[in-house]
């Protein structure tokens, strides 16, 4: 009896002197993490490594210390413990590609991806990772051939279909692209994101009225998702359709009231309905907010070339130039505003311009919306 007190005692203090001191240092550290006092912290962590190096999860810990204190080396060094004590230690990969990217290691988070994936051929999140890394360096085979296997692994990754439809509208596969993202929002209908892509892919093969859908959809997961109402007053500019377009990019403005391509193409609806000064009051604001916009710049132009406003015309004209020197179309019409001042020599040879940039297969104006993009349509291009 006497014999296995002992033997008891002696595993109590046994707990005491290492595994209970380990936790209690283990609650200090955490403490002073959550309080912000990193130095504090490494310490504790440290003097638990002093007693046991082999401890993947304080590596892990030592290293967001050592990250958010600054020392973006020594989390490195830890993280890679980390990794090296457990293999499968997913989280501390994670961290440590992070890391290594911040300190401008983009090649040695590719290794780093490489070798979690070959260490975790049959996890899922190991391939994601490595695929979004593939991306990032416009690996896009290497990309898509590790998004299909995270999809082959875990059919329910949401994530991985949606970037998998990015990659694919990319390349102008749109239809592969739907595929992908009613994929998604299969496994994740309020999956607002995927909507909007959606309905950039409708619009790109000519489904207009899906692509709408798409876009009401999109506000009614997300009400306040200002580019959903700026690419449905697009379709609806494409479709004719001038007073729902209206709304919509209203609707986008009220969101957003310092977006410059909202009033531009508030300023094209109201052109084509032949409101010119409504029109020229918003390429106005567009321009007054981004003053690099080519189409407002170009629009006014033409807004006072049309009024024989000669001086205002050059000036919009010339500012069009001043952005892209190749833009044919501002050398014609500020030629005709030269011509309409008398000034003869200016328009002979801005039309000189106009046929030397249209020879070199320079842009030329045209009317219509640009298709949006993945952010919504551009007016700079």
């Amino acid at each position: 009896m006497i014999k296995r007190k002992v033997i008891a005692g002696l595993v109590l203090l046994l707990f005491f002197s290492h595994g209970g001191y380990a936790k209690e240092l283990s609650t200090v550290a955490d403490k002073y993490m959550d309080e912000g006092r990193w130095d504090k912290a490494i310490g504790e962590y440290e003097k638990l490594l002093e007693k046991n190096k082999k401890q993947p999860e304080i590596y892990f810990k030592l290293g967001n210390a050592y990250s958010k204190k600054g020392d973006l080396e020594k989390a490195v060094a830890a993280f890679t413990e980390a990794t090296q004590l457990k293999p499968d230690y997913a989280e501390a990969y994670q961290r440590l590609c992070e890391v290594s990217a911040q300190i401008g290691a983009p090649e040695d988070e590719l290794k780093m991806r490489l070798r979690e994936m070959q260490k975790n051929p049959n996890s899922a999140d190991a391939h994601f990772r490595l695929a979004d890394c593939y991306y990032k360096r416009k690996c896009f085979e290497d990309a898509q051939r590790e998004y299909e296997t995270t999809i082959a692994l875990e059919p329910g990754k949401t994530e991985a279909y949606f970037n998998l439809g990015v990659l694919h509208q990319d390349f102008n596969n749109h239809d592969k692209a739907i595929g992908a993202y009613q994929k998604a929002i299969e496994l994740s209908p309020g999956y607002a994101k995927a909507h909007f892509n959606l309905g950039i892919a409708y619009h790109k093969t000519g489904k207009l009225e899906d692509s709408i859908r798409e876009y009401r959809r999109v506000i009614e997961i997300r009400q306040d998702y200002q580019e959903a109402y700026v690419n449905m007053g697009i379709v609806y500019f494409v479709l004719g359709n001038n007073s729902d377009a209206l709304e919509a990019f209203n609707n986008a403005s009220t969101l957003d009231a310092n977006n410059a391509k909202v009033y531009y193409y508030l300023g094209n609806v109201y052109s084509r309905m032949d409101k010119v000064d409504n029109a020229e009051i918003e390429y106005k604001k567009a321009v007054k907010l981004n003053s690099r916009l080519l189409a407002p710049h170009y629009n006014l132009g033409l807004i006072y070339l049309k009024k024989q406003m000669a001086d205002q015309a050059i000036e919009e004209f010339t500012q069009v130039i001043v952005l892209d020197h190749d833009y044919a179309g501002a050398y014609l019409n500020r030629g005709k505003a030269y011509e309409l001042k008398g000034d003869k020599a200016n328009a002979q040879s801005d039309y000189h311009s106009y046929q030397h940039a249209k020879s070199a297969f320079a842009r030329t104006y045209k009317e219509e919306n640009h298709l949006p993009d993945y952010e919504g349509s551009s007016p700079e291009k």
